[in-house]
């Protein structure tokens, strides 16, 4: 009875600090995408961000047989940022993913990202780690954990990607992560959130249990 009891208990700890963690990540994508996939219900979460007069440069490839879901476009002068950015572009991509449990069968997840262009120069570098820097400051107290690795190149750090993650979940739902572009040189910060839809709703992947 008592090992029940504490079971219980454990679960229902578990699941308050759950909820309120998530409450952080939703506080951080309200502040940082201006189409918020967990404000309403997905269908008009996607109309909101497909139809937006502020996007140029839309391209859109819907889902069939042989392809998977993909929007790209540029906004005009959305800029959520403490820094003023070259460009930002947004993609939503739905990916391929494959549980480690081989018993699940493959899956899709979407990739939501936020890109935000620097100057490329030593200022726009510096404008964009700091921002890096920032994000984590006021963002990582509201996760239950976070993982960095750097990246390197000839001994010089490169870029960098912070993880965040909340419980009872098995995938990291939201990166954040800074590096220079090999083609032209252009520092980025990239924000990527992780998620999947479940009635309508966005919902976040890999639940490590299943609540119905």
């Amino acid at each position: 009875m008592n090992k029940l009891y504490f079971g219980l208990s454990l679960f229902l700890f578990l699941s308050i600090r759950s909820a309120a963690q998530e409450e952080g990540l939703y506080q951080f994508t309200h502040s940082y995408f201006r189409s918020d996939p967990f404000q309403s219900q997905f269908s008009h979460f996607m109309e909101h961000l497909m139809k937006d007069p502020g996007i140029t440069g839309k391209k859109i490839r819907l889902r069939s047989d042989t392809s998977l879901f993909y929007f790209y476009g540029t906004y005009t002068n959305y800029n959520p940022f403490f820094f003023k950015p070259k460009r930002v572009e947004v993609i939503l991509e739905e990916m391929p993913f494959r549980y480690e449990d081989s018993l699940q069968a493959h899956d899709t997840i979407l990739v939501y990202q936020l890109i935000a262009y620097g100057e490329d120069s030593e200022k726009g570098l510096k404008e964009i780690k700091r921002e890096f820097e920032k994000m984590h400051r006021q963002y990582k107290r509201r996760f239950f954990d976070s993982n960095y690795k750097e990246f390197e190149q000839n001994n010089t750090v490169i870029g960098g990607i912070h993880n965040y993650f909340v419980p009872l979940h098995g995938l990291s739902p939201l990166s954040v992560a800074w590096g220079r572009l090999d083609d032209s040189g252009d520092p980025v910060l990239n924000i990527v959130l992780r998620i999947k839809t479940s009635e309508n709703q966005a919902v976040l992947p890999v639940p490590l249990y299943n609540s119905k």
